[in-house]
């Protein structure tokens, strides 16, 4: 047996994109093996920045031979009365190759047939990886691209060497004008050269010689133990967020934590410019006293040891450098009258063929309006639509010019300085929050509902203007967008309908109907397929509960939210089974049937006399639940009618062969499913045996 080993080495690719081209990586390996089933031990997969590795154990020398039979034309249709070949086997052998002579006739359930039957696999192992290694690094898939040498193939990052070895045998192989060598690269900045390698014991050991931590959980650990050690020294506590982790995991080979201070005097700055500057644009935590309090310290993560400081003080002079400006931006824009910032809105282009901020905020304002009103919100109106008008005035400030992480931010920061009421301050300061599915839950609805507006006049003017998205582009970030809307609506619970806010927004981009009417389905196409994405996936539903509550056209995004979970809970009482039952039979009987009229004086026997009398008693008092969103009682207030139904199924025949008695039992029981509907499609539910992963 034999193993692989494969190095891509690359100029430093962006920290956020290094994990997703790791998992195509390995993926593409994974499927590729599997169709030239080739079988393997294990496959690991790891990078950083600067290299992409896979290393696949147990691998064969050759690929197991097995026999194939493929079979050609009927023996009835491949030979003539003389018993020689027609048209219809020529074409068969000419396709696949072979001579007539090679024909043989093969028995089969269905008759006789001529075929041929060859043996397939028995190919070298090493010639097979050897040529689908440049197909699967041509197969990689990402947001930008660039080409760097004659070779002109795009990759995210010039390449600099391809190591790839088989049972420590060099493989050859080409890519973007690239030869695989037995080499690979050593640390950026601490070795800065190529190491040989002849095994993939070697390549570990050359990795450990040249400060490269391989394993990402290695690196993480190591960080995460370092930064512990700088809280212990500065009696103090840091935050750190995945996002910021990853960072640093991806972004250094030979990860070292460092810490640093800056003045106690610029502690007077909000701290939102002190942590947005530090994270933001120099990629460092702030450092936060027991209390709770920031402090003048800050940590962050070099890809050098820090032995002689050099690393802390640049940073600290960067810092110091920074807090100096941002106090005087700071003194500076306070002066301003904030609210007369508007009109120059003019001047600042939203985006190109979407028109200025100024008509953007124009926009908005209608939507709040809009959002308000179904949202049952109205208190709020006058002081949201102030919000709206202004929340984009920051732009025009110094601060935000310098660090445009802030914007919105100091707009709020700017008007609570100013004594602005708190509704319209904390909308603006918050409307750009948050920014996905896991950030933390806003705290203020006006910032929420101002947030939706923005994001669906993005949603709208984007889609409007053609952009297309897919599984790995979203360019202006209009999947991000959806998911936030998403997350709003069910954080703060509200009543929402989404469909004349997509309306709303659409009209204010399309000027022909076919158009609107093209954007709006866009748009709820989109909003439907995030929702069943982040319900399965971010709140971890259950698929088949997703399926059971999600309608093509369900844009009430807490009703289902609220469905979903009560779905749940009946599966966790072992109630939900009942229903399921009961809804496949009621759909097997009334499949086939247009929605049927029904009349109470069509009942003759007692059974459905009696299901009518209990469905009509029982109707007002389940749809006042759904209505409240109590799905879980209206479940089981429809769970109490199933002794009733079942009674029905045994003593009536629906099928009977008058058509108006068949046609009315129909309609009942098409009522009675319309009714379990409300509710959720319990028929899509898959039963699970205790114990079997769902």
């Amino acid at each position: 047996m034999a193993d692989l080993l494969f190095e891509l080495g690359v100029e430093e690719i962006p920290a956020q994109a290094v994990s997703g081209i790791r998992d195509q990586l390995k993926d593409l390996f994974i499927a590729r093996l599997a169709q030239l089933g080739i079988n393997y031990g294990e496959i690991e997969c790891a990078a950083s920045n600067r290299r992409l590795m896979v290393h696949v154990t147990k691998l064969p020398e050759k690929t197991v031979n097995k026999e194939e039979t493929v079979l050609g034309p009927t023996k009835r249709i491949a030979l003539d009365e003389h018993g020689l070949p027609t048209v219809a086997l020529k074409k068969f052998c000419e396709f696949n190759k072979v001579k007539i002579s090679d024909v043989v006739e093969i028995e089969t359930a269905k008759g006789r047939y001529l075929g041929i039957v060859r043996v397939a696999g028995g190919e070298y192992t090493a010639d097979l990886i050897s040529a689908f290694i440049p197909e699967i690094l041509a197969g990689l898939t990402f947001n930008k691209t660039m080409v760097w040498n004659e070779s002109r193939v795009p990759f995210i990052r010039p390449i600099r060497n391809i190591l790839a070895m088989f049972n420590n045998k060099l493989l050859a192989l080409e890519f973007a004008g690239v030869k695989a060598g037995n080499k690979a690269l050593g640390h950026l900045l601490l070795s800065d050269s190529f190491f040989e390698v002849n095994s993939f014991k070697d390549y570990v050991q050359g990795l450990v010689k040249n400060f490269i931590i391989l394993k990402e959980e290695e690196r993480k650990s190591k960080i995460l133990a370092e930064i512990k050690d700088i809280e212990l020294e500065l009696d103090g506590r840091v935050d750190i967020d995945d996002t910021m982790l990853n960072y640093y995991v991806f972004s250094n080979e030979y990860p070292v934590a460092f810490s640093g201070s800056f003045e106690p005097r610029y502690l007077s700055l909000p701290e939102e410019i002190i942590s947005a500057f530090m994270t933001h644009e120099k990629k460092l935590l702030p450092v936060y006293d027991s209390a709770g309090k920031l402090s003048n310290f800050f940590v962050g993560v070099a890809n050098i040891p820090d032995e002689n400081k050099k690393v802390s003080r640049g940073n600290e002079k960067v810092i110091r450098a920074t807090f100096e400006d941002a106090q005087f931006f700071w003194d500076m824009d306070r002066k301003l009258d904030f609210f007369s910032l508007k009109p120059l809105l003019q001047n600042v282009m939203f985006q190109k063929e979407l028109g200025t901020y100024l008509e953007k905020v124009g926009r908005l304002a209608a939507l709040v309006d809009l959002l308000v009103n179904e949202t049952h919100n109205e208190p709020l109106r006058e002081k949201l639509q102030k919000a709206a008008f202004h929340c984009k005035n920051d732009l025009l400030t110094k601060m935000v010019r310098e660090f445009p992480s802030l914007q919105g931010i100091m707009g709020g920061l700017y008007l609570q300085e100013a004594g602005e009421d708190k509704i319209v301050w904390k909308a603006i300061y918050g409307h750009y929050q948050p920014r996905g599915l896991a950030d933390e839950k806003l705290v203020d609805l006006g910032a929420g509902i101002l947030s939706i507006a923005d994001r669906m006049d993005n949603i709208a003017g984007f889609v409007g203007k053609g952009i297309k998205i897919s599984s790995s582009k979203d360019p202006y970030g209009i999947r991000r967008d959806a998911n936030a809307i998403i997350k709003i609506i069910i954080d703060f619970k509200l009543p929402l309908d989404l469909d004349p806010l997509i309306r709303l927004a659409v009209l204010n981009f399309s000027k022909k109907d076919s158009d609107m009417k093209r954007d709006c389905e866009t748009i709820r196409e989109l909003f439907v397929s995030r929702l069943e994405n982040s319900l399965k996936d971010f709140w971890k539903f259950r698929y088949d509960v997703v399926n059971a509550v999600l309608g093509k056209d369900m844009l009430t995004v807490l009703d289902t939210f609220l469905k979903a979970t009560a779905l749940t809970k009946l599966i966790e009482s072992g109630l939900v089974d009942q229903l399921a039952a009961l809804q496949r039979r009621l759909k097997n009987i009334c499949k086939g049937f247009e929605r049927c009229n029904f009349s109470e004086g069509l009942l003759k026997e007692k059974e459905e006399k009696i299901l009518s009398d209990v469905f009509k008693e029982s109707k007002s008092r389940i749809d006042d639940l759904i209505i409240q969103k109590n799905y879980l009682q209206a479940s089981s207030e429809i769970l109490e009618m199933k002794l009733i139904i079942d009674r029905f199924f045994d003593k009536i025949l629906v099928m009977d062969e008058n058509e108006s008695l068949r046609k009315n039992r129909v309609a009942l029981l098409q009522r009675v499913d319309e009714l379990l509907s409300g509710v959720a499609d319990f028929s899509l539910l898959v039963e699970f045996k205790p114990g079997e992963r769902i």
